[in-house]
């Protein structure tokens, strides 16, 4: 065996790959204890920021009659946000759910394309699309007791069968967990496949083609964004109790 075959043989053997949580990014000492900042909120910080500069390039100065290709797109967004929560929920829910599905279908999109300029994913952070869960799940009881009241929405429970109480509580807390653990699963095992991928070509990783890398971070980032627009506008469109 030669010196060079020797010396790959140790940096293989040397290498390593790990999985860790959400990495420290900032760190700073405040009222006599220390604060830590994960690399997941610094991100979607980020994340806020390009969308708040982009919607208010889009926003600004509007005309009755559009007058360019800004406010041209700038419509064409609300218009196709508008339509798909008409079409998913009803006439009803156009007005309200409209923005809240818009800026949440951009926000989970964007956060998943952080991976192409060198920033974590935030959804790879559990912690992060379980608080997307925790939102729809106050958007359902909401719902369930506007349109039902509360003496409607503790009836529920036992429908069509009082046996059926158990079922129904947990039903009520298992879409909002199935929803945010999807989102977490399918961007944490991209993440994972194409670290192990990288991991295991070494030096030759320069030679393999960004194919990997978009699909992960540009395909999945449009399905999972949809996917979970989807299941947040089903699930409240399904508790309205008037219909």
């Amino acid at each position: 065996m030669t010196d060079s075959m020797i010396l790959m043989a140790e940096e293989a053997a040397g290498r390593t790959f790990t999985i860790d949580g959400p990495l420290k990014s900032i760190t700073f000492e405040f009222l006599g204890k220390e604060w830590v900042i994960a690399e997941s909120v610094v991100t979607q910080w980020v994340v806020m920021v390009i969308l708040a500069v982009l919607f208010f390039i889009l926003g600004r100065n509007l005309k009755l009659k559009p007058e360019g290709r800004r406010q041209v797109i700038a419509e064409w967004i609300v218009g196709f946000f508008t339509g798909y929560v008409e079409g998913s929920m009803g006439q009803k829910y156009k007005r309200g759910y409209g923005p809240y599905i818009g800026a949440l279908f951009c926000f989970i999109i964007l956060s998943c394309l952080m991976g192409l300029f060198g920033l974590r994913n935030p959804t790879a952070d559990v912690s992060v699309t379980a608080s997307w869960g925790i939102i729809t799940f106050v958007l359902v009881l909401y719902t369930k007791i506007k349109t039902g009241g509360f003496k409607g929405y503790m009836k529920s429970f036992i429908e069509p069968m009082p046996f059926m109480l158990p079922f129904n509580i947990i039903g009520d807390f298992a879409n909002p967990v199935a929803q945010a653990l999807r989102l977490f699963g399918n961007n944490v095992s991209g993440m994972v496949i194409g670290g192990l991928v990288y991991f295991a070509l070494g030096s030759f990783a320069i030679f393999v083609p960004a194919v990997l890398s978009l699909y992960f971070d540009l395909f999945s980032a449009v399905i999972q964004s949809y996917i979970f627009v989807t299941l947040t506008m089903s699930y409240v469109a399904m508790a309205d109790m008037e219909e």
